[in-house]
C-alpha cells in the first residue's frame, strides 16, 4: 500500500452508466476501441490506459464507467470516444496481480485501509493498467493499480 498524487492528464475516453455484471465485457469492448482509434490516428499514447468508476458502481450495481487513454494532442470526438481530462486525485494504491475477475479482492482491501485510516473520500475509483491484454495473452500475468481515494494532509 502506498500513496499517491495524480495529476490532472489529457485523453480521450469512452464514459457509460453500466451495471456492474456487464462491466467487464463493457470495458473489453471500450477499452479495443480506443487502442484502435489512438493507432489509426496516430495518437501518442502519454501514460498508462486507465479507467474511472463511480464507487455506486460498487455498492449500488450500476454505475458510471470510463476507460481513458492518455495522449498528446488534439482528439476530436468520434463515435463514443470523446476527448476528457482525467481529473487529479490523492490515492492509496495498491497492486493487483491477474485477471480483473478477482480485482474486487484488492478493492476490498483498500476500503478496509481507507476506513479503518479514516482517510477515504468521496470519488472515483481508479485503475491503471500497467501490463494487460494489450501486452500479455495470459491474464494471469496481468498488472493493475488500484488506487481509492483519500484525504491526504501535508502537515
Amino acid at each position: 500500500m502506498e500513496y499517491r498524487t495524480v495529476r490532472e492528464r489529457s485523453a480521450i475516453g469512452i464514459r457509460e452508466v453500466v451495471d456492474r455484471q456487464d462491466v467487464a465485457s463493457w470495458w473489453q469492448g471500450a477499452l479495443g476501441e480506443l487502442c484502435g482509434f489512438v493507432a489509426a490516428r496516430g495518437l501518442r499514447c502519454t501514460g498508462p490506459i486507465g479507467g474511472l468508476f463511480a464507487s455506486e458502481l460498487l455498492q449500488d450495481e450500476r454505475g458510471e464507467a470510463l476507460v481513458f487513454v492518455p495522449v498528446d494532442g488534439d482528439a476530436r470526438p468520434v463515435g463514443r470516444i470523446d476527448p476528457v481530462v482525467v481529473p487529479g486525485a490523492e490515492l492509496a494504491v495498491a497492486i493487483h496481480r491477474g485477471p480483473l475477475q478477482t480485482i474486487d479482492l484488492t478493492y476490498g482491501d483498500l476500503c478496509v485501509y481507507a476506513a479503518r485510516h479514516e482517510i477515504g473520500v468521496d470519488g472515483p475509483l481508479r485503475e491503471f493498467y500497467l501490463r494487460g491484454p494489450l501486452d500479455v495473452t495470459d491474464e494471469h500475468d496481468w498488472v493493475t493499480e488500484v488506487g481509492w481515494p483519500i484525504f491526504r494532509s501535508n502537515g
